[in-house]
């Protein structure tokens, strides 16, 4: 029987390493003795999204400390739960029984709505409008004219 050949060892082969012949100012089209701080101009995206921004309130979390350790809900300004909201609630922000759920995690935020429900799942209905009560009472009180700058929030007038 004839027997298979022994395969020669695997010579190692060390790569060579290159000095790289491209310079900064090759990559970000600047002369090279410029500071890049001040070449990196702002782009017209960041410009946009810091002047959009200028005059949101920024409001503190509020904290839900029937958890352990509290988990901290944040005002629903993204778009993603403002739409949510706005979908899910009525003119005379109401909402069905049957979005609660859904309104509940776009209020709350997708992120911290588990420990939130761990908390609620068990308790009387009552108790979890008295919640949504409370948050949106955290999130509009003193906002007077401000409150339509928040989903379903309306002016104080």
């Amino acid at each position: 029987m004839p027997t298979a050949a022994k395969a020669a060892p695997k010579k190692r082969v060390t790569p060579k390493v290159v000095a790289s012949t491209v310079s900064p100012s090759d990559v970000l089209d600047i002369p090279v003795d410029e500071p890049v701080e001040e070449a990196i101009q702002e782009t017209a995206w960041s410009k946009l999204v810091r002047e959009a921004k200028s005059n949101l309130k920024v409001h503190k979390p509020y904290v839900f400390d029937a958890c352990d350790p509290p988990v901290l809900i944040t005002a629903p300004v993204g778009l993603e739960r403002s739409l949510a909201l706005a979908q899910l609630t009525t003119a005379n922000e109401d909402t069905e029984i049957s979005n609660l759920i859904p309104m509940l995690e776009a209020l709350v935020g997708a992120d911290v709505f588990g420990a939130v429900w761990i908390a609620i799942r068990d308790e009387p209905i009552e108790v979890t409008l008295a919640l949504i009560d409370e948050i949106n009472q955290h999130f509009t009180d003193g906002a007077g004219e401000g409150a339509e700058d928040f989903p379903g929030g309306a002016s104080a007038s």
